[in-house]
């Protein structure tokens, strides 16, 4: 059978299947996995370039190069956002079922129910860290390691009540610093906007008269405000969403799709240094990546593979917190890092481990453990809440409109 647009509602049905529900969750947790590791090496252990030729050794090699893949597992998200997200929608406007009020409640409450915790616990670790933690460098901008990375982002200039502002409305990144040392939160707002233009596309697509032009109108704008870095994050966003509108079984291949991004990543992580220093080279790998896992999860549709299904119940366990994990991850590494610093007074927190220090070793998978068990438990109580959350604010808001919530499962 040829390749072809199919209903978007045989989305939602794929979206069941027991195979493809337990990769998504494998992967959502592994690209949040992914970015925490290799952040958790930043403040912590001299980048490999300072590295001594003894302490260049295979398994430090190995290990640098493992945990290099943060930039692409954001792509991972962005993808599976569009797949997720925007196939659903797409699925319940084919069955008349889309309402742009519960769309906009839908995922507001998924991003803000504990995006909003995780700006108070930055601020309020932050905030600690620099009255009475800052003789590491890490929120002033002289750690030798924040330099390298940040440029020498000084945290403690960014904790002021504009910026805070700005994050609560999902400004960051576009308008406004990012809150603090929690520099990863630029995503969040990248995320909600592109739920924003989309809710507003599909809402003039299938709605009449001036809502339309006037729905239309809105997103153009806000694309235009948000400017071009946004229009490319948002059609790696839009590859995830074909990947759901497509029925295309002459390219479900699992093997070799899976052989192919594998190899791609590969690639890129040795052209890290080229890639990075073009923008035009960076963005096309970047969209190379996005549609070699799109192609991935393609693959994933209608298949059976028993490992995934062996495995479902781990990989929920750890997919239920990695929104968690990646919302407050970093702010807690800074602050575990200058609390030990100042607690110990040992050098290698103000100015990085060699990778062969023991005590680098123990304070890297020691901080680790650390930032997984407080976002299992920031998770507990927030993002676990979700779906009542959800069901709270489409009731009062049917209930202002007189009529009967239907409370659509996600």
């Amino acid at each position: 059978m040829p390749s072809k647009i199919i209903d978007a509602r045989q989305t939602a049905k794929a979206l069941r299947e027991p195979t493809l529900i337990s990769f998504v969750d494998m992967a959502r947790w592994l690209a949040a996995m992914m970015v925490m590791l290799a952040h958790a090496r930043n403040p912590l252990i001299i980048g490999y370039g300072e590295l001594a030729a003894g302490d260049q050794r295979p398994w430090v090699q190995a290990w640098f190069w493992l945990t290099g893949f943060h930039a692409q597992a954001v792509l991972v998200f962005f993808v599976l956002s569009g797949f997720l997200v925007g196939g659903l929608s797409m699925a319940r406007a084919a069955d008349g079922r889309f309402e742009s009020g519960g769309y906009a409640i839908d995922r507001i409450a998924r991003l803000f129910i504990a995006f909003l915790p995780a700006l108070a616990l930055t601020f309020g670790l932050d905030w600690i860290g620099v009255h009475y933690f800052g003789g590491t460098g890490l929120y002033d901008g002289t750690h030798p390691m924040v330099i390298a990375k940040s440029h020498g982002l000084a945290f403690q200039d960014l904790l002021s009540g504009g910026v805070v502002l700005g994050n609560i409305t999902m400004l960051q990144y576009y308008f406004t610093p990012v809150l603090g040392s929690n520099q990863p939160l630029w995503t969040l707002s990248t995320e909600f906007w592109f739920y924003m233009v989309f809710g507003l596309c599909l809402t003039g697509a299938i709605a009449r008269g001036r809502t339309r032009y006037v729905s239309l109108a809105l997103a153009l704008v806000a694309v235009a405000a948000l400017g071009g870095m946004f229009v490319s994050y948002l059609g790696q966003w839009l590859v995830g969403l074909a990947v759901a509108m497509i029925y295309a079984p002459r390219l479900s291949r699992p093997v070799s799709a899976t052989i192919a991004l594998v190899l791609w990543l590969a690639i890129c992580r040795f052209q890290d240094a080229a890639i990075d220093a073009d923008l035009a080279l960076r963005m096309t790998t970047e969209y190379v990546t996005a549609i070699l896992f799109g192609w991935v999860l393609l693959s994933m549709r209608g298949r059976r593979i028993v490992v995934f299904e062996w495995l479902a119940p781990f990989n929920k366990f750890m997919a239920d917190f990695s929104y968690s994990l990646y919302l407050v991850h970093f702010p807690v590494l800074i602050f575990a890092t200058a609390v030990l610093g100042s607690v110990t007074n040992i050098a290698g927190y103000r100015e990085g481990f060699r990778p062969t220090d023991p005590v680098g070793i123990a304070s890297y998978v020691g901080i680790i453990i650390l930032i997984l068990a407080v976002a299992w438990l920031f998770a507990q109580l927030t993002e676990r809440h979700t779906a009542d959350l959800r069901r709270y604010l489409r009731q009062r808001f049917h209930q202002a409109k007189g009529r009967t919530p239907h409370i659509a499962p996600e």
